[in-house]
């Protein structure tokens, strides 16, 4: 269980340039890159096969129609009973989140110069005080001579997984929340 105290390292980087969008998504544990993805992922000729047939089962599946609405309200009223338990799973998950590193380098022009300037007025109020009081780097540059929404996003997060893997099994070890999650399963 020791291996649970070594947090996890995700990186996103992505850049926006006319109607590109390019990055890349990186999950790094003790150093060591485990997952990496480009964005926009290239997709091979077995995988569009793959997503048509998906797409055309689910149209057909759909066509059948599915639509419960006693199992619909039996998920919801499981999901109800639930909650208190996952609940405590949210909180682990979001305290166990720490902001390693933000970055954002936009560049912003509207339609009219007046609705850019006013626009990006309204932004730094709020990011300035945050480039300064925070780690967070926030930087809005406006463009008047044209219409664009152009710029570069970098995000670190570090991941203690000790505490959601605690409240997790403590989850999963109340019958209502086993009882939703067969539930949710017995769907596909």
């Amino acid at each position: 269980m020791s291996f649970l105290l070594i947090p996890l390292k995700i990186s996103l980087h992505l850049n926006k340039h006319g109607s590109q969008i390019k990055g890349r998504f990186s999950l790094y544990w003790i150093g060591i890159r485990f997952f990496s993805k480009k964005i926009p992922e290239e997709e091979k000729e077995e995988d569009k096969k793959k997503k048509k047939e998906k797409k055309e089962k689910a149209e057909k599946e759909e066509e059948k129609g599915k639509f419960d609405l006693k199992r619909i309200l039996k998920i919801i009223n499981l999901f109800l009973d639930a909650w208190p338990h996952l609940y405590r799973v949210l909180v682990a998950i979001v305290r166990s989140f720490t902001l390693e590193k933000f970055s954002l380098n936009l560049t912003m022009g509207m339609e009219s110069p007046a609705d850019t300037a006013l626009f990006t007025g309204y932004i730094w109020s709020f990011t300035y005080p945050l480039n300064a009081l925070t780690g967070i780097e926030m930087v809005i540059t406006p463009d008047f001579q044209r219409r664009v929404l152009d710029g570069e996003l970098k995000v670190e997060v570090r991941l203690k997984l000790i505490g959601i893997v605690t409240e997790a099994i403590r989850a999963y070890m109340k019958k209502p929340v086993r009882q939703f999650i067969s539930e949710i399963r017995s769907l596909s």
